[in-house]
């Protein structure tokens, strides 16, 4: 159980529905989540933790005032008939989940877009002030994506950040690395992995691409309340569920992100 707020223990399902639930959520997350992937993670630090302190600033002399990072909570709900809860619970009959999953998928598309494209005031990866920028060339040419993977390693190394790197790329610019090298075996895939540590497909990219320096004091996704399940109450027939996270994106060295535009 996650915490109290939550109210699971006040939900009358069993244990291994919310094992069901819990399940489907942790896989959905691992298949659709790829910006946290390249981040180090600060938490989960509770539900009520709405910011976090980044230190004083100096607002006159002798005067100085906290600075903090808010964290962003969002919240869906979805609704569960209690017939086919009885049913599952009692006869084994599959539940319809794809209100949930349609929750579950928004709370993730969520994340992405903050921790990549920023939201209000809070600048995601592609729009830091202070990012090395690259200019992709066109990946229908084999062997230029290894290129210009190799300039955007240059000029973080050429701002400090030695590696080892993560790299981002949308779904259009990752498959054209599957093609193979017409002389010998080997896909760019293969080839551009020998440059990096890791290499994720990001379905919140178009076009597009984030180098990053793999290190905690870069850049750091904030967690307060992690991915999950709360109970709600009955609703008519149905039972409501909420699916919650709270999150804020950290980047305290920008230069440690080359953004690759195409």
């Amino acid at each position: 159980m996650a915490n109290r707020y939550l109210m699971q223990e006040d939900a009358p399902i069993s244990a291994e529905l919310w094992k069901l639930l819990n399940d489907v959520m942790v896989d959905l997350a691992k298949t659709n989540l790829t910006g946290r992937k390249l981040l180090n993670m600060i938490g989960p630090l509770g539900f009520g933790v709405k910011q976090v302190s980044l230190g004083d600033v100096k607002i006159d002399e002798g005067v100085f005032a906290p600075k903090s990072l808010p964290l962003y909570y969002v919240h869906r709900t979805f609704e569960l008939s209690m017939r086919d809860i009885a049913a599952f619970e009692s006869e084994k009959v599959t539940l319809d989940l794809t209100s949930f999953r349609k929750a579950v998928l928004e709370c993730l598309e969520f994340e992405e877009k903050l921790i990549f494209h920023g939201l209000a005031d809070q600048k995601g990866l592609l729009n830091l002030d202070e990012a090395v920028q690259l200019n992709m060339g066109e990946w229908s040419k084999i062997g230029q994506a290894a290129e210009d993977v190799i300039e955007a390693i240059t000029k973080l190394d050429e701002s400090g950040f030695h590696g080892p790197y993560l790299l981002a790329l949308s779904p259009d610019r990752y498959n054209k690395l599957m093609r193979r090298y017409e002389s010998g075996n080997q896909t760019e895939l293969e080839h551009v992995s020998m440059m990096v540590k890791k290499i994720y497909k990001a379905p919140a990219l178009k076009n597009a691409g984030v180098l990053i320096c793999d290190s905690p004091f870069y850049a750091s996704l904030i967690v307060g309340q992690d991915l999950s399940i709360g109970f709600i109450g009955p609703k008519d027939h149905m039972l409501e569920f909420s699916v919650s996270e709270s999150i804020a994106l950290l980047v305290r060295e920008p230069k440690s992100v080359c953004v690759l535009r195409g």
